[in-house]
């Protein structure tokens, strides 16, 4: 009898073991380091798999987790609300988007990742790879290495420092993607005219561009598309006018689309 249970046991005990390799090894496993100027760190955890869903998943540690509120920790919200430190999304999930808060910093604030990771071997097609990955907040909208898209390429770097502005630099948002709609062809703003007015903007937001725009999406925080609408191209056309009278306060991401398939990027800020 004994030496049943203590076999029972054993493979008890392989189980779990099995079970923490497998959840310890998701298919694309992204870390977002944070250490302020104390040496305090955090981390968040991005994650792609096809064992994931869109709710909760325990698996891949998406539950809810406590704070200690006297250190520092970074935090996002799951599908219930709930503070946690990683967001699980399905593999063939194109975004995988959040937006970080934080407590008990102090500037400045050091971000940093692994950017080889955007070409980690097992990403799936069509894109095969990230292809857009950034951060924004009110911060980086102004001091940035991308002024077109007035945010912090991170495809171009591996961190980047937050320092105290005037403003809070949470919550901070960080945009992961493997956009198939753009690639190596998507056009430099440098070289096309295009303005957006007025910014921050109330009912509506004007387009003034040499561009023949056909489309646009209107993406919030998380990713999701807010508002779009497909336009009937004309070269005769340099100005189109976009309602936004339906839309809550915030900052979006507008993404604008010309007849040759090629997009542009804009963070839009929506005040009424």
């Amino acid at each position: 009898m004994k030496k049943l249970i203590k076999k029972r046991l054993h493979i008890l005990l392989f189980i779990l073991l099995i079970t923490n390799f497998i959840t310890a090894q998701p298919q694309w496993n992204f870390h977002i380091a944070f250490e302020d100027v104390t040496g305090a760190k955090d981390t968040i955890w991005l994650i792609w798999d096809t064992d994931a869903t869109f709710g909760v998943d325990t698996l891949f540690n998406e539950q809810a987790q406590k704070l200690n509120y006297s250190v520092f920790n970074v935090f996002i919200r799951n599908t219930n609300a709930d503070t946690t430190k990683t967001q699980a999304l399905p593999h063939p999930y194109a975004s995988n988007n959040v937006d970080v808060h934080a407590i008990n910093y102090q500037y400045p604030i050091t971000i940093s990742w692994d950017s080889s990771l955007f070409h980690a071997p097992g990403l799936p097609l069509p894109v095969g790879y990230v292809n857009r990955a950034f951060i924004n907040n009110d911060y980086f909208f102004l001091v940035n290495n991308d002024p077109y898209s007035h945010t912090f390429n991170m495809l171009m770097e591996n961190h980047v420092s937050a320092p105290w502005w005037g403003y809070d630099q949470f919550p901070m948002g960080f945009y992961i993607m493997r956009d198939p709609s753009i690639g190596i062809n998507e056009n430099d703003m440098l070289k096309k005219y295009l303005i957006l007015f007025p910014n921050p903007c109330n009912d509506f937001i004007n387009i003034s561009s040499d561009l023949v725009i056909k489309s646009y999406h209107l993406l919030s925080s998380d990713g999701k598309v807010i508002q779009s609408n497909l336009f009937t191209p004309s070269k005769n056309e340099n100005s189109l006018t976009i309602s936004l009278s339906k839309i809550e306060n915030g900052v979006y991401h507008l993404i604008l689309t010309d007849s040759k398939n090629q997009s542009y990027h804009e963070k839009v800020i929506v005040i009424h």
